[in-house]
């Protein structure tokens, strides 16, 4: 059996609620890893992995999203099923050997159909009245989010054309927030003046942020025209571009103490694997990935990284007040891919709910973490630029820490893309980026002294 045969014998099991045929797509000692909502299920051999699935997914139902993309070796796909007691979206890898699956991997996500009964996202809509003094909204839609926070977002347009984006942020109500502690960050950042502070360099795109008893709507310009495309590459001077804008803010608040941002330890832990056992509960993707996905880093990466790394996500407290006594700043602290767009004479940048007291390097480890692989430069000549953008702040101790940080924030993607992905070119890519990471990582680690 094929990879292609296997996914599409799951599609119409999925789609039947029927799994008695899947007995065959299996191996005998297949291994099933769900993370559902509420446990963690890892299951054994291919009768037992079919009587789960008829457990979880149950009756006809139909499939609103199947989304997959085949390897020689596997496959990846997302699903959104309805069924009678409604909407489940998932995200799944599956690897093939021998014409049958042999591991299956399987993720909860937030469904993007509205429960019954309810429109737009979440049943929740902006009452456009809240906006007055921006003028009046002639068209109002609900928009699908790209992000991993699980916030509201919905369209306008107003009577003199402008088109305007929404969010709605309900402080403590996403697993973010609650590990942030986010009383409505960019809406007080932006209320406070502290964005404005970043506008000679930076579009933040904020032009209102308004409360809703409990919550906020942060009104942005709509910018979704001049965001990186997904196969948009960057030149190395491109690249320089951003840098040198985001070092504006840097410069603008080195040395002083900002309200309302993250700590640089919440910062950081947001990444670790105790957010799995406390979301346990929840629907959002991330925190059901953590888990696999640190275990699968520790199937790629020595065990001195490996478990130092680990480590550090109980205890961050060597990292933080290494980087703390050397500097700290505003740093965005989510410089990537769809977050960025590129202006004639600033840099747009969205999302600031992780907004951070941090030194640069956080910043920069976490950019090229995501945005190395779309830029024409090695990473030595992307830690180069950094370097000159700092100029006179330039830090070699500092720089000593980017491997560590990147690998403390994103390791777990790292070690799933070298370990467990399906698609050989992502294992690749993977392995590629690990192989200069990891190095990075060690002479950090000797730097705070937990080598």
């Amino acid at each position: 059996m094929t990879a292609q045969a296997a996914a599409e014998a799951l599609r119409h099991a999925l789609a039947a609620g029927s799994y008695d045929e899947l007995g065959d797509v299996y191996a005998e000692q297949a291994l099933l890893d769900a993370n559902l909502r509420g446990e963690r299920h890892r299951i054994r051999t291919s009768d037992a992995i079919a009587a789960a699935l008829a457990r979880w997914w149950s009756g006809a139902a139909e499939l609103v999203e199947w989304t997959v993309r085949v390897h020689p070796a596997g496959f990846e796909l997302w699903a959104e099923r309805i069924g009678s007691a409604g909407a489940s979206r998932t995200r799944q890898y599956a690897r093939v050997e021998e014409g049958r699956i042999t591991r299956h991997w399987i993720y909860t996500a937030p469904p993007r159909t509205p429960p019954s009964g309810q429109s737009g996202a979440g049943g929740v809509l902006l009452d456009p009245r809240l906006l007055a003094g921006l003028g009046e909204v002639v068209e109002h839609e609900p928009l699908v989010s790209r992000g991993w926070s699980g916030n509201v977002l919905e369209r306008l347009v107003l009577a003199d054309g402008r088109r305007l984006v929404v969010k709605r942020i309900v402080p403590g109500s996403n697993w973010i927030d609650r590990h942030t502690a986010d009383e409505g960050r960019e809406a007080l950042l932006f209320r406070t003046g502290v964005l404005e502070r970043v506008e000679e360099t930076i579009d933040h795109t904020i032009v209102a942020a308004e409360r809703d008893g409990k919550a906020w709507w942060v009104v942005m310009k709509d910018v979704s025209d001049t965001l990186l495309a997904d196969d948009k590459r960057l030149s190395r001077a491109e690249s320089v571009s951003i840098l040198a804008a985001v070092n504006g803010m840097w410069e603008e608040f080195w040395g002083e103490e900002i309200p309302h941002v993250c700590s640089l330890g919440d910062c950081f832990g947001l990444f670790s694997p105790a957010i799995a056992a406390s979301e346990r509960t929840g629907l959002d993707l991330l925190p059901k990935q953590y888990e696999v996905f640190w275990e699968a880093f520790t199937e790629a990466v020595g065990s001195d990284v490996a478990d130092a790394v680990l480590n550090l996500h109980q205890d961050p407290a060597p990292l933080v007040s290494r980087l703390d006594a050397l500097g700290t700043t505003l740093v965005h602290a989510d410089i990537r891919d769809e977050q960025i767009g590129l202006a004639a004479n600033r840099l747009i940048l969205l999302d600031w709910g992780r907004a951070t007291q941090g030194h640069p390097v956080v910043d920069f480890a976490w950019s090229i973490c995501h945005n190395a692989w779309r830029i024409a430069a090695t990473h030595d000549a992307l830690v180069e630029d950094f370097r000159r953008v700092r100029g006179e702040r330039d830090d070699p101790r500092a720089n000593e820490l980017i491997g560590l940080v990147g690998l403390l924030m994103y390791g777990w993607v790292f070690g799933h893309s070298a370990a467990y992905h399906p698609d050989p070119a992502e294992r690749e890519w993977a392995s590629e980026e690990l192989a200069w990471w990891v190095p990075q990582a060690r002479r950090g680690l000797e730097a705070i002294g937990v080598a």
